[in-house]
């Protein structure tokens, strides 16, 4: 396994305000995830390195799984703290009420591969076939209103409110989580924050991903370069992990 991550403020914004890791644990899993952090002033600094902190030291505790239900309940359980953890920084600090984060990841485990999501970061998914797929569900209102029949996906590219979240990491007393067992044979993962999938177009951002002749570094920073191509006007994130050998196929 190869991976490599790369964060940027790009060019508009003052600060940076989205995080990643790629972390392991005492039984060699790997855990990869990005933030995108939202709130005023310094709040998204704020939310998604808590985020980012919270679930970096869980994750080295960790001593590994022994089947699906226990990769679950360890998310469920860790997002749970890590959600009260920003929710009740953010009500204990008024310049910091309503942060919040996205997050997207991937957790490499010995009983299986899992991707989780919160809000509207990406992870997809390729393979040596030229598959390029989205994994995640964005929580956004746009794509409420595209499920619902309320607009089109014509309307949709141009929807004035399309970057509104309907789900998100601390902002409210609970949240929902997407868990996604990913199984099958596969080349790997690619996760960002909408930094870059919010301006490159995905046929170029698959282009990049499946050139294999690339290792993972150089396709992160050509990704990334694409974002700042296209205008640089959010914080860019790209995390990308390529499986070789066994850990490509089915477990």
């Amino acid at each position: 396994m190869k991976y490599y991550g790369i964060t940027d403020k790009g060019k508009l914004r003052k600060t940076n305000q989205d995080s990643y890791v790629i972390a392991t644990n005492e039984a060699g899993d790997v855990f990869a995830m990005v933030c995108d952090g939202i709130g005023g002033g310094k709040g998204g600094d704020v939310a998604s390195r808590l985020a980012i902190n919270h679930f970096s030291m869980a994750f080295s505790q960790n001593t590994g799984f022994v089947d699906e239900g226990m990769v679950r309940a360890w998310l469920m359980r860790e997002i749970k703290n890590a959600n009260t953890t920003i929710w009740s920084t953010g009500l204990k600090y008024p310049e910091l009420k309503g942060m919040g984060t996205t997050m997207t990841g991937v957790l490499l485990t010995s009983v299986g591969r899992f991707v989780v999501n919160i809000g509207d970061s990406r992870t997809y998914t390729y393979d040596a076939n030229g598959i390029f797929r989205q994994v995640t569900t964005d929580h956004t209102l746009v794509n409420d209103m595209l499920k619902h029949g309320d607009i089109t996906p014509e309307q949709a590219v141009t929807y004035p409110h399309k970057n509104v979240l309907t789900n998100a990491l601390g902002v409210w007393q609970r949240v929902h989580e997407d868990i996604i067992p990913c199984n099958g044979a596969m080349g790997g993962f690619l996760l960002c924050s909408d930094g870059l999938h919010g301006y490159v177009p995905l046929a170029k951002i698959r282009s990049v991903v499946l050139d294999r002749e690339m290792d993972p570094a150089l396709r992160a920073r050509k990704l990334w370069q694409l974002a700042m191509d296209a205008g640089g006007y959010d914080n860019i994130t790209v995390v990308l992990i390529d499986l070789e050998g066994e850990e490509a196929h089915a477990r």
